[in-house]
Order: structure tokens, then C-alpha cells, then sequence
């Protein structure tokens, strides 16, 4: 029977990991609708209305940094649209490296903020490569010799 609990205790980390590595790069847009919604609850407004508006908030702050990143030609523009998504991200990794090292073992607060850090490092870094898959492929060169696509160039 300890067995079996030690399996699915691990199974179920893995899962968490997962999930906290593919949802890194909404974090940015969750935080948006949890402070929205949250606004406008205590704004005096029902619960409905705020569930739609924290919905709303998120899908528009998503769609604002899918559109932005790709499109921008400044390099200052595109390095603030990723920090903006990068920064939440990050935080969300340190505390689910938190949780987790305090699920196996209760470390001394060095350690724990070695793990927190380092799981704020892992997701940041996963979370940059997402944003970065998801870019539009853009040409390397001029419009004259655009046959080769960023993706595609080799060093």
C-alpha cells in the first residue's frame, strides 16, 4: 500500500510539473482577470459580472502580447512584452518549487531558496521558448533575399 501512495505521489508531482511548465506563459493573463475580477467585485458589481470582465481582461491581455511580440520590429518593445509575461511566470515557478520542496522535505531556508530560485529560472526559461515558438516566422534579411526564415538559418 505504500507502495502504490509512493507512485501516485510521484505521479502526481510529475502531472503538477506539467502543468506549471505547458500553463507558464498564461500566467501574465490570470493574474490580469484575478485582478480585474476582483475589482470589479468589490466594486459593488455581482459575481457574474466579474468572472466575465476577469475572462474579458485575460483574453485581451493575451491576445495584446501574441499580437505585440511577433509584430514589433524595436528590440525594446519585444524585450518588455517578455518581461511582462516572463516576470509573472517566474513567480509562479518559485512558489510551486516552494510547495513542492516542501511536500518531499522541509529544507533549511538556504536550500529553499536555491529550489525556489532555480524552479523560477526552469519555468521563466520555458516559458521564453513558448514565447518564442509561438512567434511568426520573420525574414532574416531584407525583403530582396527573404528566402530564409529566422527558424531556418543555421550557425
Amino acid at each position: 500500500m505504500l507502495a502504490i501512495a509512493l507512485i501516485l505521489g510521484l505521479v502526481s508531482v510529475g502531472l503538477l510539473c506539467r502543468a506549471v511548465f505547458k500553463l507558464a506563459v498564461h500566467a501574465l493573463p490570470f493574474f490580469v482577470a484575478v485582478t480585474v475580477g476582483m475589482t470589479v467585485l468589490n466594486a459593488g458589481c455581482g459575481g457574474g459580472l466579474a468572472i466575465l470582465a476577469g475572462i474579458a481582461a485575460a483574453a485581451f491581455t493575451l491576445m495584446i502580447g501574441r499580437a505585440l511580440f511577433p509584430s514589433s520590429t524595436s528590440l525594446l518593445l519585444r524585450g518588455l512584452v517578455a518581461a511582462a509575461f516572463l516576470v509573472p511566470a517566474a513567480m509562479a515557478g518559485r512558489q510551486v518549487a516552494f510547495a513542492i520542496a516542501a511536500l518531499i522535505a522541509e529544507p533549511s531556508p538556504f536550500w529553499r531558496e536555491i529550489i525556489g530560485w532555480s524552479g523560477a529560472l526552469l519555468v521563466a526559461g520555458y516559458a521564453l521558448q513558448q514565447l518564442l515558438n509561438n512567434d511568426l516566422s520573420r525574414p532574416l534579411q531584407s525583403e530582396q533575399d527573404s528566402d530564409r526564415s529566422l527558424h531556418s538559418s543555421r550557425l
